[in-house]
């Protein structure tokens, strides 16, 4: 069980989803940003990663991690260091109310669903088909990477514990795993049918948005990822609000010692979010090449 979840934190360490809006704000090509004005003594700085790359992409730049060492403070979408992160993610992933996936999906799928769900995670769907919908096609990622995923937050996780850095969190597991019961199960049920039913369509888009990320390109990435159908209509849910929860919470962080922000890079772009709304509060947002 343990395991599993191990593979699921991907998918809750961060929603990827981006808003669907036809501002381009910002324009320039980098994920790292720094953060500066109304009266900062040190600035802080942020970084906009990605949490389903192979080892050979995950390295981080040696610019970003010459800044990690010199912060005071980080942050990640949620605290990575929490002792208790397994055990909570274990008491909040099953869905409410003793569903199961065979209540939202057609019987005349559910046995191709789980007979390509088994040959690609090496997991019987029966034995987390109590779970959120959403978060198990994370357990796909691998097959559709060829490889175990790994993220840059562990590596500055690593670099913070040797430091003796100070991790936080922008909201709690808690609150990130309720948003996946606000969002009918059904529907999550029905991108998971579509995303097994159509595996191999389903690794292109993947290698697509990698690819894209890699060229640092978080407008494109804006682009591809907000032309999802699926859940375009949670946009506000998924990414507005919280981006807008973040805010206050950045801004008195970096106004009191330098930081550094570890979020999905999708958080970052658009009129709606994390730079702009910055922006909008005064700060100097400038971008970081590397």
């Amino acid at each position: 069980m343990k395991t599993i979840v191990k593979q699921i934190l991907p998918a809750i360490i961060s929603i990827v989803v981006v808003a669907t809006t036809s501002a381009q704000i910002p324009k320039e090509k980098t994920l790292f940003w720094k953060i500066s004005g109304k009266g900062i003594e040190k600035p802080s700085y942020i970084f906009g990663t990605f949490h389903l790359l192979c080892a050979d992409d995950s390295k981080l730049p040696d610019t970003v991690m010459s800044i990690i060492h010199q912060s005071k403070q980080i942050y990640f979408e949620v605290k990575l260091d929490d002792p208790d992160m397994t055990k909570k993610i274990m008491q909040t992933i099953k869905m409410n109310d003793g569903h199961q996936l065979k209540d939202f999906i057609l019987m005349k799928d559910y046995d191709s669903v789980s007979s390509i769900f088994q040959n690609k995670t090496q997991i019987p769907l029966q034995f987390v088909s109590n779970y959120k919908p959403y978060l198990l096609v994370s357990l796909l990622y691998p097959s559709m990477l060829g490889c175990s995923p790994v993220n840059f937050e562990k590596e500055i996780e690593n670099i913070a514990t040797n430091d003796s850095i100070h991790v936080y969190g922008l909201e709690t597991v808690e609150f990130q795993m309720s948003i996946f019961d606000s969002i009918p199960y059904d529907e999550q049920s029905r991108m998971l049918v579509k995303t097994v039913l159509n595996f191999d369509d389903s690794k292109k888009e993947l290698a697509l948005l990698i690819k894209t990320y890699r060229a640092k390109d978080i407008t494109a990435m804006q682009a591809s990822i907000g032309s999802d159908k699926d859940f375009g209509k949670y946009e506000t849910l998924l990414l507005n609000k919280r981006n807008e929860s973040w805010i206050p919470v950045i801004s008195k962080a970096v106004q009191e010692r330098a930081n550094f922000f570890a979020v999905g890079a999708g958080h970052l772009g658009g009129i709606n979010g994390i730079l702009n709304l910055l922006r909008k509060k005064g700060f100097i947002i400038t971008p970081i090449k590397y």
